[in-house]
């Protein structure tokens, strides 16, 4: 193989080239002292760093913060969660930049972005994912002993096999293996989960419409767990009076279309949705409706958004950090922004429509 040298571009003492000759490779290049980059045979070695991806992404994203002088302002989920002032924005003073300890991924709630490790020194430090790389490789937080992301949850899911439903699962690896998986869906009846429904003051009948029963289990776990099942992609968003969570491996926005509608309403969670079929229980939606079932998947909503038969379009997003990103998100990204309404001053001094629903019924 042929070593890593190119001929110097004109230029100044830092800059971008190609090497080796034809290969492609970005580096860049860096000296402390001028060199004579006029002369055609100068040559300069090139130097690549020697993490790799997925090494880099073993690096626990709440130690490499606090490299950075960076401590978390509070935590849940027993410290699965911790929650920092953003590291890549100003005036951030109600912390909402997100860390995930089990999935090792970050998501800052006031910009509706987030991703890895990698990701997150991109931002920082606003270079490219070699830079970014050769960045960690310098922080020594690297160590073979470390162990690859988890990326699912399964805290407090209510186990049908035990007396006490606050039995948790096992955390999963990343893939099939490491996703809940459905064992069984019916028709919706556990008194558990209905009752679940009263206090959150949505209506069983509204409910059984769009919700299913369902049965799962954690990975390398042979207990079962019930839950109510909305449809979101290849799985169900999952929930009972103690677990929040997804079922399957892949989660997307829910669509619910209807023959000649103009209008589409976009809710940021299934509650949401019921919370408002439940207040007035029409018969069916005014229009058609897009549940995002969760902010993260604003961008997918595009496409619906942008259908030029939908002539006003509705957002039900929550009175938070998040849901003001990801209003702003969709305002600044459709094609007609014209045609977009947010409705949150309908619900103003609530959180989202359920806590809505919950305060007309108070």
């Amino acid at each position: 193989m042929r070593e890593p040298f190119a001929p110097c571009p004109p230029g100044p003492a830092a800059a971008r080239f190609l090497t080796p000759r034809g290969s492609g490779r970005i580096a860049r290049l860096t000296v402390a002292s001028p060199l004579p980059f006029h002369h055609p045979n100068a040559l300069i070695r090139v130097t690549f760093p020697t993490m790799n991806i997925a090494q880099a992404k073993c690096i626990p994203l709440e130690q490499y913060l606090e490299r950075q002088g960076l401590q978390p302002q509070k935590t849940r989920q027993g410290g699965r969660e911790l929650w920092y002032h953003s590291p890549i924005r100003d005036g951030d003073e109600n912390p909402s930049f997100k860390v995930d300890t089990v999935k090792n991924l970050w998501f800052d709630h006031g910009v509706a972005h987030g991703g890895n490790i990698i990701d997150l020194v991109r931002e920082m430090c606003s270079c490219d994912v070699r830079d970014a790389l050769r960045h960690l490789e310098q922080t020594r937080l690297y160590s073979p002993t470390l162990s690859a992301p988890m990326t699912s949850s399964s805290r407090g899911a209510s186990r049908q096999s035990e007396a006490s439903p606050r039995n948790q699962v096992t955390e999963g690896e990343k893939g099939k293996s490491g996703a809940f998986e459905l064992v069984s869906q019916s028709t919706l009846q556990h008194p558990a989960l209905l009752q679940y429904l009263t206090k959150r003051g949505i209506d069983h009948d509204v409910a059984r419409k769009y919700l299913r029963e369902i049965e799962f289990k954690g990975p390398q776990s042979t207990g079962k767990y019930f839950a109510l099942g909305y449809p979101s992609g290849d799985g169900f968003e999952a929930r009972n009076a103690l677990f929040k969570g997804f079922v399957g491996t892949g989660k997307a926005v829910t669509f619910h279309d209807m023959p000649d509608a103009t209008r589409l309403q976009v809710f940021e969670g299934f509650m949401d949705f019921l919370s408002y079929l439940s207040k007035d229980k029409p018969a069916q939606p005014v229009g058609a409706v897009l549940v995002l079932n969760t902010t993260n998947l604003w961008q997918r909503a595009l496409p619906y958004i942008n259908d030029s038969r939908f002539e006003e379009v509705r957002l039900y997003l929550d009175n938070d950090d998040a849901g003001n990103a990801a209003t702003r998100k969709l305002f600044e990204s459709v094609e007609a922004p014209s045609k977009l309404a947010d409705m949150r001053s309908y619900y103003a001094g609530y959180e989202d429509l359920n806590a809505w629903l919950l305060g007309q019924k108070a």
